[in-house]
């Protein structure tokens, strides 16, 4: 029987679960957390405040999809696992 190889979002999921900080998502899309608040700025991230202490967080799956949708700009040959 075959295994299915997870997702990238699955495996940005099982990491962090279904938040992320910007520190976190900067780090798994190589990018400055800046530049994450600069998308979120101009309405391309979604942002999402969490609990009393109003912590900024990004959903997972928004982080993945947006991975997905940049490597699917730059790259014809993008990785089969991230569509």
């Amino acid at each position: 029987m075959k295994t299915r190889t997870p997702t990238f979002a699955e495996e940005l999921a099982d990491t962090y679960g279904r938040w992320m900080t910007y520190a976190q998502a900067a780090k798994e899309l190589n990018c400055s957390a800046r530049h994450l608040r600069h998308l979120t700025e101009r309405g391309q991230l979604a942002c999402w405040t969490i609990g009393d202490t109003q912590a900024l967080r990004l959903k997972t799956a928004d982080v993945a999809a947006l991975m997905r949708s940049c490597l699917l700009y730059t790259s014809d040959a993008a990785d089969d696992s991230l569509r």
